[in-house]
């Protein structure tokens, strides 16, 4: 019975998870210059935020992997945001910022590691300097 139940929670965790991707508010096109790219995918990312450049970066991703008890990966969780008016996604700062002052958005790509790799990560505070 309790492997039933955790396979049904496993099942709607999924399912709620699968439609967070892409619902965005009300109107949230009209800050687009062109109509909204379901293209990005959160699959074999880690925990990260993640431009989408086939947007203009005018959307960003965040990507959580879920992990069953045992630390098996089940799924990961896509959550999409909107920039605000006149604001891109700058993936150097991880911030929506304007055109003029964000990482170039067709550059992005060459960030994703590298912007998201301090998340999770303890310092040690025990060296010595």
């Amino acid at each position: 019975m309790a492997r039933l139940v955790a396979c049904v929670l496993a099942s709607l965790v999924s399912v709620v998870a699968a439609r967070m991707a892409y619902q965005l508010p009300a109107d949230a096109e009209f800050l687009l210059s062109a109509p909204i790219q379901t293209t990005f995918s959160c699959e074999d990312l880690p925990y990260g935020y993640y431009a989408d450049v086939d947007n203009d970066c005018h959307l960003f991703h965040v990507c959580f992997p879920v992990a069953d008890e045992i630390g098996a990966l089940v799924e990961t969780a896509h959550f999409t945001f909107v920039c605000g008016n006149k604001t891109i996604f700058s993936q150097e700062s991880l911030t929506c910022a304007h055109v003029e002052y964000a990482f170039p958005c067709d550059q992005a790509r060459t960030l994703y590691e590298l912007s998201n790799a301090e998340f999770f990560r303890i310092p040690d505070y025990n060296t010595n300097i």
